[in-house]
């Protein structure tokens, strides 16, 4: 980790990294106060005294349109690298949020159309796909301390200007949802420019993808489950505010004691943090009180929120282990997130009642979680997995990189590419165009493509400049 093993010098290369351009690091959080304020509290989007459709019908077109979304735009991404393609091409899907967002109110208070509504949430689950996507990308090349930060500190801003804006008026509320994702995506095009390089790890994390993969199912399924529940939302009917409040409680706790006691290993104190709210906002729906069931609302809705993040904190060492591009391996498992919050809707929807839950039934429901909560963190994705990734240990050996040749082969090595693959990188790490490979190897012109496309995917990078920032990163 940066800064080595002192406790001085990390709280200060975590103090230096946080105050480097503070504004960049909120930019994901105007995605998570959208998530929150739109999707998660949408009853707010109502601005007239009519409601055509159920909440829980809204939510579920959410996650199912998100999680499609993703699938697609993992494929069109590999065939028109999209992300590569420059601001102008986030500003466009960025916009259909907005977009979908301003179409879903029209549906939800004016226009009775189910076609409608299902049409906006689609247009809002194709722009977060690639906002989502676009800020996993720009996290591969972050430093951890630095990725800690764009986490954690977003989590907060998000949850504070969820509050803020509760205050307004239905109208400018729903203003203000509609900017969000606008926001993100500029404050994306901004932070363009990070050159903080994650650190490499040699460590082989078996089945990391499969076991971060899981995690996720679990988290949406039960997250799915306990906002198909009446208790859900009756307590953010009558207790938004409070709910909100308590939220930032939670992400103030995070940082501070990320700053005093975890700042050695930001990601291992996130992993550790996760738990203990997830069972405290669980276990709380036992008692089924109304304070209780605001704090275990705020809770869950904070310990989710917090895993996603724990999932972007792992990812690059995750994407180092398989040799494989973080974007795609990010976008399947966020959509395995959104499919099994989905399938939690369908599930909850059979067992709950349209009354408020039976108390029972709700504290069978918080046990099970609890449970799988505890099978996740024990047996599946382990504190230990999140040590050997995120740990150097002091006998690993130092390759000693000296030559641009030396490079070269580095990568190819680390990454797995084939000869005729290293040969390629090599002339584009010279700056030769496609023309000049094909006549230099003697391949045809889609032959020299695929090659391109399998460095690219096997590097993690979209394009000629991440390539070449990527092969001059090496020797730092």
């Amino acid at each position: 980790m940066e800064g080595g093993n002192s406790p001085e010098a990390t709280l200060s290369d975590l103090l230096v990294s946080w105050r480097h351009k503070p504004w960049l690091m909120l930019g994901i959080g105007y995605y998570f106060a959208f998530s929150l304020s739109a999707i998660v509290n949408c009853p707010s989007l109502v601005v007239s005294q009519e409601r055509f459709y159920s909440m829980l019908l809204v939510r579920g077109s959410f996650s199912a349109t998100v999680s499609i979304s993703l699938i697609v735009m993992m494929f069109l991404i590999r065939k028109f690298d999209i992300l590569g393609s420059g601001r102008w091409a986030i500003a466009f899907f960025v916009s259909l949020t907005s977009i979908g967002t301003i179409l879903l109110v029209f549906s939800l208070n004016y226009v009775d159309s189910v076609g409608l509504m299902f049409a906006s949430t689609l247009l809002i689950g194709i722009g977060n796909s690639v906002l989502l996507l676009s800020w996993g990308a720009l996290f591969q090349k972050l430093s951890p301390v630095r990725l800690a930060g764009h986490v954690t500190l977003s989590c907060l801003f998000a949850a504070v200007a969820c509050v803020a804006i509760r205050a307004l008026p239905p109208a400018a509320y729903f203003a203000v949802a509609a900017t969000l994702p606008l926001a993100s995506g500029i404050t994306l095009i901004f932070c363009a420019d990070e050159q903080h390089k994650a650190e490499e790890s040699e460590v082989m994390w078996e089945n990391g993808l499969t076991k971060i993969f899981v995690s996720c199912i679990i988290m949406g399924l039960t997250c799915g489950l306990l906002r198909a529940f009446p208790v859900f939302g009756e307590t953010f009917a009558l207790h938004a505010d409070a709910v909100y409040t308590f939220i930032v409680l939670v992400f103030v706790l995070n940082i501070v004691l990320i700053v005093l006691v975890g700042r050695k290993n930001p990601v291992l104190f996130l992993y550790r943090f996760c738990m203990p709210v997830f069972v405290a906002g669980y276990g709380l729906l036992v008692i089924g009180d109304p304070l209780t069931n605001v704090l275990a609302i705020a809770c869950a809705l904070g310990g989710s929120v917090l895993f996603e993040c724990l999932v972007l904190l792992v990812f690059p060492y995750v994407a180092i282990r398989t040799k494989s591009s973080v974007v795609h391996l990010l976008g399947w498992c966020v959509a395995a997130q959104h499919t099994g919050s989905f399938v939690g809707f369908l599930l909850g929807e059979l067992t709950a009642t349209r009354e408020i839950a039976d108390q029972a039934q709700m504290a069978a429901f918080s046990i099970l979680a609890i449970i799988a909560f505890m099978c996740l963190f024990f047996f599946i994705f382990k504190e230990l997995d999140v040590i050997n990734i995120t740990e150097k240990k002091s006998g690993d050996p130092i390759r000693v990189i000296q030559t641009p040749d030396d490079r070269l082969q580095y990568l190819a090595e680390t990454y797995r590419l084939s000869p005729r693959e290293a040969e390629v990188l090599r002339l584009l790490s010279n700056g030769r165009s496609l023309p000049y490979i094909e006549e230099e190897l003697v391949i045809s012109h889609s032959t020299a493509r695929t090659h391109v496309k399998h460095i690219y995917d096997k590097l993690g990078v979209n394009n000629r400049q991440q390539l070449h920032d990527l092969v001059q990163g090496e020797a730092d």
